[in-house]
């Protein structure tokens, strides 16, 4: 199943404070910090990249106390919000993920991207979220 995926995109992280986190990724790990995303129009808070190493970190911070990344911050906590992958196909990508009985949560588009997400039930308690950019591979959306 190598096919399914053709690289690591970027590893969303949770976190309450962008200052905090801002300073163990620059000051403390050395991030060059990437496009400040502001706020994010699909959901309730903002969004700054960095690269640590060659990894692009997303990190995402709530823009409110009642926002539904502060809710999922107190239900999971900071750290790791999900993996992404980039895909060429995503509909196989679906079909061969369900064939492992690997189901994906949703599926939509986004700013002409395909996204689509596994649920951490399915996947070891990690969410997995997948993007096909605009203009690659087939599509049904």
């Amino acid at each position: 199943m190598p096919d399914v995926v053709s690289k690591v995109m970027k590893i969303n992280l949770r976190a309450r404070s962008r200052e905090r986190i801002e300073h163990l990724l620059v000051d403390l790990l050395g991030a060059a910090p990437g496009p400040d995303r502001g706020a994010n129009t699909r959901g309730d808070f903002e969004g700054a990249c960095f690269d640590v190493g060659g990894v692009t970190f997303d990190v995402m911070v709530p823009n409110g106390p009642d926002s539904s990344l502060a809710r999922a911050i107190e239900r999971y906590g900071e750290g790791i919000d999900s993996i992404c992958f980039s895909v060429d196909d995503m509909d196989h990508t679906q079909a061969e993920l369900a064939t492992h009985g690997i189901e994906f949560s949703s599926l939509e588009e986004f700013r002409g991207n395909q996204v689509a997400f596994v649920s951490r039930k399915d996947a070891c308690g990690i969410s997995l979220e997948f993007i096909q950019p605009a203009g690659e591979g087939p599509s049904k959306i």
